[in-house]
């Protein structure tokens, strides 16, 4: 992948085995130093850094392609299961920022990230399993007790043991989530925070793709008394791509011990109440450019909550419509099951090409996206190299992504053939890669830029995503300029990227509760008017198409 270009480099002796660069520094005896003074660190240590990412993401994407059809085939209803993935949102809220505050002060000899990391790691694969086997579960322990295990005691059991299963899943991937994050910011020199962060949304992109292609994949038979075996089997794929690259992270990038004075004496809350405090102030002293894109995000995830935890069952449901209306065959029990099984693959297989326009999307944009005018003033350079298009900004970009939210998730739920929605869905993946790289690196180099006061005419901060045909040498990326008064200044908000990514998180959470409420409300309101299952999941997705609109709108505030 390219690195961006860094103006301002000056060159140090510094050895390849220094606990900064963790020997994986450019093997030249001089490397490039940064304007904080630590070393550039380069594409292999970078990749190490954010692999985990990519773990967590075929976490996520089981989760979201099989989640809502395994709590679907215990008999819970819809409404009900809007509600359980209340469980998502609710801890991202709660949790995360209070993880990502303790972890900030964190003096474990392990590191402050990494223990969260990795406890956290061995709780989401030991939750995420016990989930794919609660049946089994309580019908051994009916044979055990001498009860029925297909009674409805043993039914009702199982649902309730599920979702308690959902809630413990989501509140061990926060220590993941969070910890990951924090490291990328605590690992990189400033000016390559953004840098990184693409390395980590790309990470995500190629996660997405593994997850759901697996679901592609026919899994392996088991015994005739496994239900779900498919989900069992992506559960175990998901365990071990997440537990591989989470050892890749912790292994590879070391930390140092940290000093809890070094945020100043006594700065350290205890307990809950006091830790609150010390977030809610945090809020406070957000710099405005990040305040702006927490808003951003707030209405976007209004859009995409419903759609990543709906979309594959509305395409399964979709695709069976079609093929139940056109088939003149057996009306057989068999016949439907094997009807249901096709329908969920062929979902997963659209899902699979949303990730690959994803990705696409991730490696292509760089090459169009240019800095604004105000930045290249500021810098004093061109505003763009010839191949970039001078008006279209990474914040402009991200506003179109959401324009292109709205269409596709109306044209989704347009009709009843399950091609073009395919379509649109796949063309949602553009706008995927953008959530997933434009607000991070917005927020990295903010953080970057408030943590020091360097000489605008010696640094160049790269907002855009790497891209493996470029070469390292290429200078000619520069930061998007953030208009406003942006003149806050802290000296710890880098220390405290924990509590920083926390507070971003709250406000991708928050809607999702609110998103979770109203879906279910939808979903209760259309079952009392008869509207059948499909056609209602199809109205869910379409209050995507508002918040879509809205986030764009909001969008517009930055420059």
């Amino acid at each position: 992948m390219w690195m961006s270009g860094l103006s301002g480099y000056g060159y140090e002796k510094v050895s390849t085995a220094s606990p900064e660069g963790e020997g994986l520094l450019e093997t030249e005896e001089e490397v490039e130093s940064t304007m904080d003074g630590r070393p550039a660190v380069g594409r292999l240590y970078l990749l190490c850094l954010t692999i985990s990412m990519g773990g967590l993401q075929v976490v996520w994407a089981t989760v979201m392609a099989e989640g809502s059809a395994f709590l679907l085939s215990l008999g819970l209803r819809p409404y009900i299961v809007s509600l359980v993935w209340l469980a998502g949102p609710i801890c991202g809220t709660v949790l995360q920022p209070y993880i990502g505050y303790k972890s900030d002060f964190c003096t474990h000899p392990w590191g402050r990230r990494r223990p969260f990391m990795i406890y956290g790691m061995c709780s989401t694969i030991l939750c995420i399993n016990l989930l794919a086997w609660t049946s089994e579960i309580v019908r051994s322990f009916a044979y055990l007790l001498d009860v029925k295990g297909d009674g409805c005691a043993a039914h009702i059991t199982t649902q309730i043991l599920a979702v308690m299963g959902i809630w413990a899943l989501n509140v061990a991937i926060q220590p993941v989530q969070t910890s990951i994050r924090a490291l990328i910011v605590d690992s990189c020199p400033g000016e390559q925070a953004a840098q990184a962060n693409s390395f980590a949304s790309t990470a995500v992109i190629v996660g997405s793709a593994v997850g759901y292609g697996c679901g592609v994949v026919r899994m392996p038979r088991m015994a005739g008394w496994v239900e779900n075996a498919e989900f069992k089997g992506l559960c175990l794929v998901a365990s071990v791509a997440l537990g591989c690259t989470v050892a890749v992270t912790a292994l590879v990038i070391e930390e140092k011990t940290f000093d809890g004075e070094e945020l100043g004496p006594g700065r350290e809350k205890f307990g809950v109440k006091g830790v609150w405090m010390d977030i809610f102030e945090a809020i406070r002293e957000l710099p405005p450019t990040i305040r702006r894109v927490c808003v951003v995000q707030f209405f976007a995830w209004l859009a995409w909550f419903p759609f990543l935890f709906n979309i594959v069952v509305y395409l399964s449901k979709l695709y069976g419509h079609q093929i139940l209306s056109e088939s003149t065959g057996s009306s057989s029990t068999i016949y439907f099951q094997a009807v249901g099984v096709q329908s969920t693959q062929h979902a997963v297989m659209a899902m699979l090409l949303y990730s690959i326009v994803a990705l696409m999307a991730n490696l292509l944009l760089p090459h169009l996206i240019s800095n604004s005018p105000s930045q290249a003033s500021w810098q004093g350079k061109s505003i763009s190299a010839p191949t970039r298009l001078s008006w279209f900004t990474l914040p402009r970009a991200w506003m179109c992504s959401h324009i292109i939210t709205s269409i596709c998730l109306f044209g989704a739920t347009l009709g009843d053939c399950f091609m073009s929605s395919v379509v649109f869905v796949a063309l949602l993946g553009i706008s995927w890669a953008l959530t997933q790289w434009a607000p991070f690196a917005i927020i990295m180099a903010e953080i970057a830029k408030s943590t020091s006061t360097p000489d605008p005419d010696k640094i160049e901060l790269s907002l855009y995503p790497s891209s493996p045909s470029s070469s390292n040498t290429n200078h000619d990326e520069e930061t998007q300029h953030l208009t406003g008064t942006d003149t806050f200044k802290s000296p710890t908000i880098r220390l405290r990227a924990g509590t920083t990514m926390g507070v971003h998180n709250i406000a991708i959470a928050m809607p999702q509760m609110l998103s979770a409420v109203l879906n279910s409300a939808i979903f209760w309101g259309c079952r009392q008017l008869g509207v059948d299952e499909r056609e209602t999941m199809a109205w869910v997705l379409r209050v995507g198409v508002l918040a879509g609109l809205g986030a764009a709108v909001a969008a517009r505030g930055i420059r």
